[in-house]
């Protein structure tokens, strides 16, 4: 006898379907997009408010140019000594004023590029560090049926199987669709359906050959 998958497991834990399953991948994918998209968007916002920086800068250099434009009075009798202190108060406001521009800029531009991972990071890195495994964990029993399905097909035991997992997994409308009292199939040995209604729920689309038909590869 071959080794059957788990009946129990996480992946039933992110979805009661293939098809929820899809769902939940698409919701994941959009909120990580969107969140992407959202850091960006503000990230490049934020990176903007360096037209700011850039005007102090540029007034700052205009300052700086006023005070050297003073410099030739300073050789007036008189007023010269005044005129070449102010004249070095104004320059030394520029330069001031330049150097604050140029930091502004630069901090602005760190803050953009922060804000934008964090923005992005903080709502989707938890969410992926839970979904991913379970996704992963959803996918490796999937697999894991497909695999025992193409060599046990048919195998009463096998199909048994697949019956009591879809009575453990399958919410209990569904289990009434498939059967009127799914517990007294089990007991019974009608199995076929409820190990159709649990393929469903995988996403398999392999037919499931009657009890007693089963062939080994």
């Amino acid at each position: 006898m071959g080794t059957f998958p788990s009946s129990q497991g996480t992946p039933t834990s992110i979805g009661g379907s293939g098809r929820s399953v899809r769902v939940l991948d698409a919701v994941v994918l959009v909120w990580i997009v969107v969140w992407i998209v959202m850091g960006l968007v503000i990230g490049s916002q934020v990176r903007n408010l360096r037209q700011l920086s850039d005007t102090v800068v540029g007034a700052g250099s205009a300052v700086e140019k006023t005070g050297q434009a003073l410099r030739p009075l300073k050789d007036l009798p008189f007023v010269g000594s005044r005129i070449e202190r102010v004249e070095r108060q104004i320059e030394a406001a520029g330069l001031d004023a330049q150097a604050s521009g140029e930091e502004s800029r630069r901090s602005i531009g760190t803050l953009s590029v922060l804000l934008a991972i964090a923005i992005i990071l903080i709502p989707t890195v938890p969410l992926v560090a839970v979904y991913v495994p379970l996704r992963l964990s959803w996918a490796r029993d999937v697999r894991a049926v497909r695999r025992t399905l193409a060599r046990w097909d048919g195998d009463p035991a096998f199909v048994e199987f697949l019956a009591r997992r879809a009575v453990l997994h399958l919410p209990y409308q569904l289990l009434r669709e498939v059967s009127a009292n799914p517990w007294h199939d089990l007991e019974s040995g009608q199995h076929d359906e409820l190990a159709r209604a649990e393929l469903r729920r995988l996403g398999v689309r392999a037919p499931l050959a009657p009890q007693g038909s089963r062939h080994a590869a």
